[in-house]
Order: C-alpha cells, then sequence, then structure tokens
C-alpha cells in the first residue's frame, strides 16, 4: 500500500495548533503563579509602589519609586522569586523636592483638607484613613502628592497623624509640617480640648517632631461674663478667663484678699475678653474685699458693681476707686448701699416702722391708738408665727390716710428675707433687707409696690446673699398637637420672660405653657444653650430638649437623616462652651410620615371649617357638617392609620363637668365620623376638659379658642 504524502500534511495541522493551544495555557499558568509569588515578595519587602508585567519567565518592572535605592531592591526581589528567568527595571522614581511641606485644614463645617507633600502611595492611604478615623462622618478632600525628599519617613508619618489628631479637637484650624517642623492655629472645641492641645503639643509630640508655631486659642465666648459673689456662705467666682494662667492669678489673689472665707471658683477659660480685662477683674477684687457683702459682674465693656459697704466713707472710697482705677473702655453700674438709722428720729414725720432682726422682731415708731397698736401686734405674731414680738412704739396723733394698707404691704414683704424692715415715714413706704431666695429678691419690690397702690410711695432695698447655683435643670417639651410645655429652673425672671417670648416667636400659633420656677444663678452661658435648644426642637416633629447642669439632650422624631445630621452639627458647633450635648433623634418612618401628613390636612380642614356645639352641651351645630364630611373624607383617603379626637373646654365650671362634656364632644364627632364611612375601630375619643389651654381663659376670645376639637393620627 502506497502512503500519500498529502494526508500526513493535514495531519499535522490540528496537532500543531493543539500544540500551540498547550503552550498559550501552560504560560499563562506560569505568568500566573510567579505573578503571584512575586507580589508576596515585594509585599514582604515593604516594596507595594512596585508595579510589573510577566512575559513568560521574565519579568518588567514598573512603577514609580520614592527613594533612588527602591527600584535595585525590587529587581532583587523579583529575580529572586523561584522560576523568574530576567527581570528588567522599566520604573521611575517620584519627583524630588527640596522644601517638604504637607498640610490639614479643617473649615469647622465638616469637611477636611489633606493638600501638600508625601513619602509614597501607602503614607497617602494611612493619612486618608487617620482623618477618617479622627473625623468620623466628614468629608476628606485629597489633593496630597507622593514626592522624594530628604526626610525620615516613619518620623514623619508619625508627624503627620499627631498633627490631624490634634487638629480634631479644634472647631476649625489648620496644620502645616515643613519637614519635620508642625505649625498648628485654630479655635478649640472646648476649654478641656485647649489644655489638652497644648499640653500634647508641649509634652507629647513624637520624636523628631519640632514645634515651629502654635496659635491654639481657647473657644470663643459670646457675652465674656466673668461674676464674683461675696456673701456670709464666702467667695464664689464664675463664669469665663482669658486662660488658666489667669484663672490662677484671680484664684491666689482672691486668697489674699479673703482670708478663711471659702471660695468657690467655677470659672472656666474661654477667648473673647475685652481689652485690659485683666486690670478690671483686678480693681474690682481688690474693692469686692473692702464691703461686707457685694457681687461684682463684668459682661464684655460692661461692669455692675453692687454690695454692703461697713460705713458712709467706704462706700465713697470705692466708688471713687472704681471711677478712677477701672480701665475708661469700661462702663461701670454701681449700687453700693451701707447701714442707716432703722427708723427716722422723732420730728421727721410721721413714722411707723416694723425691724426683722433675724430672731425677733420689734414694733417701732408711732401709732393712732392701742387698739391700732393692738392689731398691728397681732399681725406680726400671725405673720411670724413663734418668734418673739417687742413693742416700742407709742401713740400719737396724724396718722396719713391709708397707713393701714401701706403697714400691710411693708409687713407681707417682711417675711421673705432674712433680715429687714418696713418703714412707713408719713405716706412713704420704704423696705429693705436681705435674703438668700434669689426668687424673692427679684419679686419682693414688685409685690410692695403692687400691695401699696397708689395710697403710698413705695420704694425697696433688697440685698440677695445666698448662693447662685451653677447646675440648673430645665426642660421644654413639644407634643403631637404642637403644644410646648417650658418647666424646671430659670436663673432670673427677666431670662425667663425672654426664654417665653422666645418661644411664642418659634412656635408662633401653638400653645407655650411656662412652669418654670426662678432659682438664682448667672444667665448665661444658660440662656444661649435654652434658646437653641428650642430653635432645635422646632425642627422635630415632636420632642424633648433639657438641659442638666451642663447636659444637654435633646429627643424627638425628625423627617429625614439629613435634618438629624443638621441638628447634631449645629450643637456640635453652636453650643456654648463646657456643654456636652447627646441626643435620641430617630428618622420617622415612611409610615409616620404619611400619618402626620394626614394628620396636617384634618388640622387644617378643621382650623379652616366649622366645629361647634349647641351651648354646654355635646350636640353638633348644623353648620358644623360640611367640616366634619370633609374631615371624614380626609380620614378615609389615609385608611390605615389610627384617629385620636381630642375634645377640649374652657376654664369655666367645675373640673368634672368639663372632663365629662370634653369627653361626649369628641364621641359626638367620632359617631358623625363613622357615620360617613370611617371605620369606627380607627377611632378614639378622649377629654381633656380645660386641663390643655392655648389661649387665655380670663377674656371671651380666649375662651373660645380653648373650646375646640383636636386630631392626631397615628400608626397601627
Amino acid at each position: 500500500m502506497r502512503c500519500n504524502p498529502s494526508y500526513w500534511l493535514l495531519g499535522l495541522v490540528p496537532i500543531a495548533m493543539l500544540s500551540w493551544v498547550a503552550v498559550q495555557l501552560e504560560q499563562s499558568g506560569i505568568e500566573l503563579d510567579l505573578s503571584r509569588r512575586a507580589s508576596d515578595a515585594l509585599r514582604r519587602s515593604g516594596l507595594n509602589w512596585a508595579s510589573f508585567n510577566f512575559v513568560g519567565r521574565d519579568a518588567v518592572l514598573t512603577g514609580r519609586a520614592p527613594d533612588e535605592r527602591d527600584p535595585t531592591r525590587a529587581l532583587s526581589s523579583l529575580e529572586n522569586v523561584w522560576g523568574v528567568r530576567i527581570a528588567s527595571d522599566r520604573s521611575e522614581l517620584l519627583e524630588s523636592v527640596a522644601n517638604y511641606r504637607w498640610s490639614a485644614t479643617s473649615s469647622g463645617d465638616g469637611r477636611i483638607r489633606l493638600a501638600g507633600d508625601v513619602p509614597s502611595d501607602d503614607a497617602r492611604r494611612e493619612l486618608l484613613a487617620a482623618a477618617h478615623n479622627v473625623f468620623p462622618g466628614a468629608t476628606v478632600s485629597d489633593d496630597m502628592r507622593p514626592a522624594r525628599g530628604a526626610i525620615d519617613r516613619g518620623a514623619w508619618l508619625a508627624g503627620a497623624v499627631f498633627s490631624l489628631k490634634n487638629l480634631s479637637e479644634l472647631k476649625r484650624g489648620q496644620a502645616n509640617l515643613a519637614m519635620l517642623d508642625l505649625s498648628i492655629a485654630g479655635e478649640a472645641k472646648t476649654s478641656d480640648a485647649y489644655r489638652d492641645v497644648r499640653e500634647a503639643l508641649a509634652q507629647r509630640r513624637p520624636v523628631g517632631l519640632g514645634l515651629a508655631r502654635e496659635a491654639i486659642t481657647p473657644p470663643m465666648v459670646r457675652p465674656f461674663v466673668w461674676d464674683i459673689k461675696k456673701s456670709g456662705a464666702g467667695i464664689a467666682i464664675s463664669g469665663f478667663a482669658p486662660s488658666d494662667e489667669d484663672r490662677e492669678r484671680i484664684g491666689a489673689r482672691a486668697k489674699s484678699l479673703f482670708g478663711s472665707m471659702t471660695i468657690a471658683d467655677n470659672t472656666d477659660i474661654g477667648d473673647g475678653a475685652p481689652q485690659e480685662w485683666a486690670k478690671a477683674t483686678a480693681v474690682a477684687l481688690d474693692q469686692l474685699a473692702q464691703l461686707r457683702t457685694g457681687d461684682v459682674e463684668i459682661r464684655d465693656r460692661e461692669m455692675t458693681f453692687s454690695g454692703e459697704a461697713p460705713d458712709a466713707q467706704t462706700a465713697a472710697t470705692v466708688k471713687r476707686t472704681l471711677k478712677l482705677e477701672v480701665p475708661q473702655n469700661f462702663r461701670i453700674t454701681e449700687q453700693i448701699r451701707f447701714p442707716k438709722a432703722d427708723i427716722a428720729l422723732a420730728g421727721s414725720g410721721y413714722v411707723m416702722g416694723i425691724v426683722n432682726d433675724g430672731t425677733s422682731l420689734d414694733l417701732v415708731g408711732m401709732v393712732p391708738s392701742e387698739a391700732a397698736r393692738g392689731a398691728l401686734i397681732d399681725a406680726i405674731k400671725a405673720r411670724f408665727p413663734g418668734r418673739q414680738v417687742n413693742d416700742k412704739s407709742h401713740v400719737a396723733p396724724g396718722a396719713p390716710d391709708g397707713w393701714q394698707q401701706c403697714v400691710v404691704a411693708g409687713l407681707a414683704s417682711l417675711p421673705r428675707l432674712k433680715k429687714g424692715k418696713s418703714v412707713l415715714t408719713d405716706h412713704n413706704l420704704e423696705v429693705s433687707g436681705d435674703t438668700d431666695d434669689y426668687a424673692a429678691s427679684q419679686s419682693v419690690p414688685g409685690d410692695v409696690k403692687a400691695a401699696a397702690g397708689q395710697t403710698c410711695e413705695a420704694t425697696t432695698n433688697i440685698a440677695f446673699t445666698g448662693q447662685m447655683k451653677t447646675d440648673l435643670s430645665w426642660k421644654a417639651t413639644r407634643e403631637q398637637n404642637g403644644m410646648v410645655t417650658i418647666g424646671g429652673e430659670a436663673p432670673d425672671d427677666a431670662s425667663r420672660l425672654r426664654l417665653v417670648e422666645i418661644a411664642q416667636q418659634i412656635y408662633a400659633g401653638s400653645s407655650v405653657t411656662d412652669n418654670m420656677k426662678i432659682v438664682g444663678a448667672s444667665p448665661e452661658p444658660w440662656s444661649s444653650a435654652a434658646h437653641l435648644g428650642l430653635e432645635e426642637m422646632a425642627r422635630l416633629k415632636n420632642g424633648e430638649v433639657s438641659i442638666s447642669g451642663k447636659e444637654f439632650t435633646i429627643k424627638g422624631a425628625a423627617e429625614s437623616d439629613q435634618v438629624a445630621n443638621d441638628i447634631r452639627s449645629v450643637l456640635s458647633t453652636d453650643l456654648p462652651p463646657g456643654f456636652k450635648s447627646r441626643d435620641a433623634i430617630v428618622v420617622m418612618s415612611p409610615e409616620e410620615k404619611a400619618a402626620d401628613s394626614c394628620q396636617t390636612l384634618m388640622r387644617q380642614a378643621s382650623a379652616k371649617g366649622t366645629i361647634n356645639f349647641e351651648r354646654a352641651k355635646a350636640d353638633l351645630t348644623s353648620d358644623s357638617a360640611q367640616t366634619l364630611r370633609d374631615l371624614a373624607q380626609i380620614a378615609n383617603e389615609c385608611p390605615t392609620f389610627r384617629i385620636q379626637i381630642e375634645g377640649h373646654t374652657d376654664s369655666e365650671g367645675t373640673d368634672e363637668r368639663n372632663d365629662r362634656l370634653s369627653n361626649r364632644r369628641a364621641r359626638a364627632v367620632a359617631d358623625f365620623l363613622s357615620q360617613n364611612g370611617v371605620d369606627v375601630r380607627r377611632l378614639t375619643a378622649v377629654g381633656y376638659g380645660s386641663t390643655r389651654p392655648i389661649a387665655d381663659n380670663s377674656t371671651e376670645e380666649g375662651r373660645a379658642k380653648n373650646r375646640r376639637i383636636e386630631f392626631t393620627v397615628k400608626v397601627n
């Protein structure tokens, strides 16, 4: 049999193709194995910058090396990988810079910028991770570039991370590294942060890191308030000082001036003190030491100096010294008193007086008759049960008209004072004394004038000698129906009234109930924190804000994550220095938002329409029908939610009657809605009587507003 060569040739073609495929597959597997082992070798050598390609068993080194010696080390690592035949170098060197500079900037609005030279991509990644760690939630922009330089990489990286950690303690600021010299500037978040950063810069810098410039300022304080009080309880210092050195200077001076008196120093540090503040406080300390009791407050460039001097000469000397030695850029308001005779001398008019020395009471001066004297002694004993009453009066004609009303007005104020006196001279009533009850010191003057009326001219001189509180407890709540209630402690009546006014502006159209009590404290920074709390609570659908000492808490439901995060951001930057905030803000679910929208529609329809009842009855008037049909339609358009119908009355009548009437009226509305297609299982009727007024019950207009029906929509 003959061999046909063409057949052989045809058979060789598929054999060649299969051989070529086998070679390619084998080469791919070899390259994959070599790449894996080469990557491990470079990583173990710390050469993460290096890249490579394999063509068969030949390696080509690429990438940008941070050091001139690194390409040689990388080639050596590749050549030592078993199976590599040849390793060639096509890598480049990073750009070399002579003056190595890097910076980190915190703008105070959640944005961080990193810029400048870094020794390697590894260092770049480590700095980005460190920035995200110490600035959680911030937006970090990367403008860094790898570059070579004559620098210790380990020391440089430690210095950069150290800079970021300290920058995170500032409200806003910048850190710069020039080679291994650090410059850092900015405003600290809190006084504790200010101290921590300065201590870290002075004592805890990484090895090799120098400090070229430090310009850290304490947190800015507006208004800048400092206060010192001298009373029987000792010395109390509060407010702010520009630095720890100033704080210590004042404390040392107080100890030398006030001897064995107890000194309570509650000052903190802050930026914003007016020029020559140190001299003003020094003069104030020296002059306060001349008084028996007193109070000095410096608020920015306003100094208020009040107290009791032992005599008229000392009072005059203190006034003169304040005028001459307090720097001229300060405005001074002084109220310095000194002891005077208990009552006017005989011949100075018709004088009737009651003196309370803290242990017993004296009836002094003149009385128009024996009967009047007996009545006055009985009245004093009724006001001061168990206390000794000494009669030092004498009967004399000529008592002014209406003297009884004026004497009773003065007597009524004395039980609220530790010591005091009420003296009526003809038609002039003077009440003076001291108390450690701040609320009494604020309210007695007004109460005396109101009780005296037009019968006599009333003047008062009431000194507060107690200890001012520094740890107020306060709370404001906003209910689902919009009602706002403010309670707890307020520092003074002016702050209380101002806060109520602010609440009425923020929650215009809603009922604002004031249950605050006056306890006596410095208005700031409490007033600023409470004001901020009312503003941020308004951004929640319902909520609560509270202050306990320096702990600020806000709770409630936000419409979105954006609203919740905005509130947290505002609190982190705008709360007065020293306050710490925490929150329990929850984001409303889609169902809760839908229920809130339904509730808004029902309340708007109710406000625009008419829901009236027969007087003192639960019978709906005919003009209410259209509004209630509109409400039924709205309720049926959101069929998955429960609806609470709330009845309210004015304050006329008894509480029991109003409770029953409000419940019956709410039930009448529920019945109408169910008769117009609303599932009765969704409806709940409740009566609150007159317990939740939204207007003044003393006027007809206010009572009309309080007689109402409200709707609250809830998720099942």
